[in-house]
């Protein structure tokens, strides 16, 4: 059974649970004792049990004497309820309970302060407000997110740089970060189908979820299915979820990003249109140096072999189509035989280069190109940004024109036409 905390549940903390569900805010042993309720949920009853019949029967305690202490009663009730395998759960929840605790008790009125209901609204002019958090379901689309949020918003992704987007699996701090969300942007299109439902079990109610895929005509979406699976069913099921790899669509992404925050925070609303007109203005540019730069390219080289699929749309925007991937949908080691077809491709086509990923494996990848002659690039990223954090190369305008510049370069194009291209300098 899941931990509960007021009957909210955090999925990815239940299979640390062996016996019945337990939950914060157990009631004392004498009832003249009061219990705060739950400082997340307002709204929970009075002994922080939700529903009261959920309540768990304590075993009778042996009276030993008047005097002991209360902080002695909650211990014995501590060590009734919490087997050890949900005490670190437990622990994960107790800070974050904690710091909410804290930050309700900072916000007592100061007694020294005046007191006066008169008091105009603007005298408490200057108080730091806090700001809300946006989460978002991968780093490529959180990059976009903040270009469009500056730093109005606090905004996270679920996802950590560097991990696999596709088979990350949320662990229990993930919690945390859901359930203190505002507003949650997920890419769509089954990217991550985990961290798509781990999320949904843990924000609020009534958290707002914006699903970004749908803002691309469903007659431009790309196929992960077979041949022979499509003329089986007559339809796909399964698609190609890389959108951002497409600058045009980065910027329909953009837009609908845009209108999310503005609804999230109306008074900002006129700088987040701003800096999305602006954003989508330097991706123009950027889309039109890269067509260059493609085109640039010996045609016999225009072609890309991958390690995983991420590029299609990519290629198709630029002309230079995903010839092979090694691993087109499944996220698990190649087979000997997915190898051997790789190797053969590499050699059929004669592609000088071929690339691999910052979050797949590389040893396979050096054996295929010692095996063909072909050079391996291991840095081709559709999530991992470059530079240092807070820096302007390290965004999703950094990330593209990094990889243009590793495709260009490797398959024989002219990179100088990406010279005058600045992550977040106006064109």
């Amino acid at each position: 059974m899941p931990v509960s905390l007021d009957g909210k549940i955090f999925a990815a903390l239940g299979n640390t649970v062996t016996s019945s569900t337990v939950y914060i805010g157990m009631p004392p042993n004498n009832p003249d004792e009061p219990v705060l309720g739950d400082p997340l949920f307002p709204g929970s009853s009075q002994d922080g049990l939700t529903p009261p019949q959920a309540r768990r029967p304590l075993a009778a305690q042996p009276k030993k004497t008047e005097s002991r202490s209360r902080t002695q009663r909650q211990g014995a009730i501590t060590q009734a309820i919490v087997t050890p395998g949900v005490r670190l759960a437990l622990s994960v929840l107790a800070v974050f309970i904690g710091t909410v605790a804290l930050g309700q008790a900072g916000a007592e009125p100061n007694p020294a302060a005046p007191t006066d209901s008169s008091l105009a609204p603007n005298d408490t002019a200057g108080v730091p407000t806090a700001k809300k958090i946006v989460l978002v379901s991968d780093p490529a689309n959180t990059a976009i997110v903040r270009e469009i949020a500056g730093d109005l918003l606090t905004v996270d992704s679920i996802i950590p740089p560097g991990a696999n987007g596709h088979t990350y699996e949320p662990v229990p701090g993930d919690a945390i970060k859901a359930a203190t969300a505002d507003l949650y942007i997920e890419n769509g299109m089954e990217l991550n189908t985990a961290v798509t439902k781990f999320v949904r079990a843990n924000y609020r109610q009534g958290t707002k979820e914006v699903n970004l895929s749908e803002v691309i005509p469903p007659a431009e979406v790309i196929s992960t299915d077979s041949a022979e699976d499509i003329a089986a069913h007559g339809h796909s099921h399964a698609f190609n979820a890389h959108f951002w790899t497409d600058p045009i669509y980065a910027i329909a992404y953009a837009k609908r990003i845009a209108q999310s925050l503005e609804q999230l925070d109306p008074d900002n609303a006129a700088t987040y249109q701003a800096r999305a007109t602006a954003f989508i203005e330097r991706l123009t540019v950027m889309d039109t140096r890269f067509k260059e730069a493609i085109a640039s390219i010996p045609e016999q080289n225009r072609k890309l072999i991958v390690y995983h699929d991420s590029w299609s749309y990519f290629g198709r925007r630029y002309g230079i189509p995903v010839i092979g991937a090694i691993q087109p949908v499944s996220f698990s080691e190649p087979s000997a035989n997915e190898i051997r077809r790789m190797i053969d491709q590499i050699r059929g086509q004669k592609v000088p280069a071929f690339f691999g990923s910052e979050v797949f494996p590389s040893e396979v990848l050096d054996a295929v190109a010692a095996e063909t002659g072909a050079k391996y690039y291991s840095d081709l990223s559709d999530e991992e940004l470059p530079g240092e954090p807070g820096t302007p190369q390290h965004s999703y305008e950094g990330m593209m024109i990094e990889n243009v510049r590793l495709i260009t370069s490797a398959l024989g194009g002219d990179v100088s036409i990406l010279a005058n291209l600045v992550p977040g300098a106006a064109q």
